[in-house]
């Protein structure tokens, strides 16, 4: 039998909402010249017509998890993982709902973590569904002394793609996860509900020996900004703009070393927040800058999970 026989993976969908959205997403994974073993769909406060339209036009073979509550992107990826776990994965290919792979995204992916050692996670190039000819990730930096992050390439011609590289984190929208290495790191932070929990994720596994690979080549295409009613726009909706203030904020508060914690603080109340001031203005909305200033306060304080209704 060959090693790709052998192989179990899973392919894992969150949700909140947006059932045509999520059946374009399962199809696509479903329709990989590698399938995936098992196809998981993690449904969060979808209403009982959606669920039974998720049900109707789904993939036969798709195990819907259906949850009353919206736990966020870390949540909901965090219960889709424990079940491809328990179906005996050892590789999970996580998705967004607003996101699609081509044909040949799962065999390209495994086959990088067969030529390199101690893979933790690969993520392929992405680029935006809206505009195909720019890119939204080609790799991905997350700044040791400030703590920011950064997508390599964002909006970039994709015929300009950078090569196959060790990056510092692989965002949720489309990252194959190793079963060993997530068992050995732990999930993704709960508390943070959305954003910043892939570049956390990263970060520990990188502590803990573990590699984060960037595939150098376009696999997936996303839709980026639906779920925050911004599609294909670099503004900020009162959602994002919370929790791009809070979650990076977090985790610099909570780094140990004294010098280093100070660093990133600094890092991202200077270069970070003067990044997304600029986004602020570009949404529009007066309520969105002060959802950002509620994310910085609430970061202080060490109040996490969903932003406060």
């Amino acid at each position: 039998m060959s090693e790709r026989t052998e192989t179990r993976t899973a392919a894992v969908v969150v949700a909140w909402h947006q059932p045509e959205l999520t059946i374009q997403a399962l199809q696509s994974l479903a329709a990989m010249d590698v399938p995936p073993t098992t196809l998981i769909c993690v449904a969060q406060e979808f209403t009982p017509a959606e669920i039974q339209y998720l049900r109707e036009k789904a993939p036969w073979r798709t195990q819907i998890v259906d949850i009353d509550h919206n736990r966020g992107f870390s949540g909901g990826a965090n219960v889709g993982i424990a079940a491809a776990l328990q179906a005996g994965a050892d590789w999970i290919l996580l998705l967004n709902n607003d996101a699609t792979v081509i044909p040949s995204c799962l065999g390209r992916c495994l086959d990088e973590t067969r030529r390199e050692a101690a893979v933790a996670v690969v993520g392929p190039g992405v680029y935006l569904a809206d505009t195909p000819g720019r890119l939204w990730y080609a790799g991905g930096k997350q700044s040791h002394h400030f703590a920011f992050t950064r997508h390599r390439g964002l909006r970039r011609a994709s015929n300009k793609l950078p090569p196959s590289s060790d990056t510092d984190y692989v965002p949720g929208c489309c990252a194959l996860i190793s079963a060993e290495a997530w068992r050995t790191v732990g999930p993704f932070r709960e508390d943070y509900f959305a954003y910043y929990e892939d570049a956390e994720w990263g970060s520990r596994a990188r502590d803990a020996g573990w590699r984060c690979r960037y595939l150098g080549e376009l696999l997936c295409a996303h839709d980026v900004g639906v779920s925050s009613q911004q599609r294909g726009s670099l503004g900020l909706s009162d959602n994002t703009a919370y929790y791009l203030a809070r979650n990076p904020l977090r985790f610099a508060l909570e780094t140990p070393s004294v010098l280093l914690r100070a660093s990133r603080v600094a890092g991202l109340m200077t270069i970070w927040n003067g990044y997304n001031a600029w986004r602020v203005v570009r949404s529009g909305k007066a309520s969105v800058g002060g959802s950002y200033l509620r994310g910085l306060r609430d970061a202080v304080r060490g109040r996490m999970g969903p932003k406060p209704a």
